[in-house]
C-alpha cells in the first residue's frame, strides 16, 4: 500500500507554506500517485538554504512560477537563478499586474474563476503541462503567492489525469486554507477591502471546476488533448506519475 497521510505529504519546509507532495493518493484503478514527483506550494521569497536543500535532496530540479509580472517583481522567487533546480515563469493569470486574483477576468466567486482559467487560460495551462512532459523522471515544484488558486488549478489536472476519486482532489484543495493560516494576514493586505472571501479554499470551488471540466471537455486527458498536448505525451505524464 502506498496510501500517504496528510501530515506524510505535508513537507517539513519552514519558509514556504503549504509545499504538500502530490504523492500517495489512490486512483481508481488501484495504482497510487508517486511522491517525490510534483510539489506544490505558496510563493517561495523566503526561501532558506537549509529548506532549499531539501527539496534537491527530495528530487526537485524544476519549479514552474505561476505568478504575475507584478507578484514576481514584488517577492522574486529565490531559485530564479538556481544552479540545480531550473526556474520557469509561467503568468497563469495572463495580466502583468495581478495579485492574487485577476484583474482581467469576471467572476464571481473562487469557483467561476478556475472555470474561467480553464477556458481562458489554455496558452499557460498548455506551457505548464508542456514543461512538466520535460522532466519525466525528476521532481517539479510549482506555486502562485498563496498555492491555493493556479496552483489548485494545476494540482486538480494532475490529480484528475492521474485518475485519482474526486473526494482526494477535493480534499487536497481544501487544506490550502488551514495550511496558510500564518501567512493569510499578509496574503490579505495584498487584496481590495471586502475580498477576504478569495483566501477561503471551500470545497465547493473545486467541485465547480470538476464539474465544469467534466461537462464542458469530458475529462483532464480530454482537455489537455485539446489545448494542445499529444496522447503520447499525456501517457507519458501519467506513466511517470503513478504506480
Amino acid at each position: 500500500m502506498q496510501y500517504m497521510s496528510r501530515e506524510e505529504r505535508l513537507l517539513p519546509i519552514t519558509s514556504v507554506r503549504n509545499t504538500r507532495d502530490l504523492g500517495g493518493y489512490e486512483t481508481q484503478s488501484g495504482a497510487y500517485t508517486k511522491s517525490h514527483k510534483y510539489v506544490r506550494c505558496a510563493g517561495m521569497d523566503n526561501l532558506t538554504e537549509v529548506d532549499r536543500q531539501y527539496l534537491i535532496d527530495y528530487g526537485m530540479r524544476a519549479v514552474i512560477d505561476l505568478r504575475s509580472a507584478a507578484e514576481r517583481q514584488k517577492e522574486p522567487n529565490v531559485l530564479i537563478d538556481d544552479d540545480i533546480i531550473k526556474y520557469y515563469s509561467i503568468d497563469l493569470f495572463g495580466g502583468g499586474d495581478a495579485v492574487l486574483v485577476p484583474q482581467n477576468m469576471d467572476f464571481k466567486d473562487m469557483g467561476d474563476l478556475y472555470c474561467v482559467l480553464l477556458d481562458q487560460a489554455q496558452p499557460a495551462i498548455k506551457e505548464v503541462f508542456k514543461t512538466f512532459v520535460q522532466y519525466p523522471y525528476d521532481g517539479v515544484i510549482f506555486h502562485c503567492s498563496a498555492g491555493k488558486d493556479r496552483t489548485g488549478v494545476i494540482a486538480a489536472l494532475l490529480l484528475d489525469l492521474a485518475g485519482c476519486h474526486e473526494y482526494d482532489i477535493v480534499k487536497d484543495y481544501s487544506e490550502s486554507y488551514e495550511n496558510n493560516m500564518e501567512i493569510n494576514e499578509k496574503l490579505e493586505k495584498m487584496l481590495e477591502p471586502g475580498q477576504v472571501r478569495y483566501l477561503y479554499s471551500e470545497p465547493l470551488y473545486i467541485m465547480k471546476m470538476l464539474n465544469h471540466l467534466r461537462d464542458h471537455y469530458g475529462s483532464s486527458q480530454e482537455y489537455l488533448v485539446e489545448i494542445g498536448l499529444t496522447n503520447e505525451e499525456i501517457d507519458e505524464l501519467k506513466e511517470n506519475f503513478t504506480f
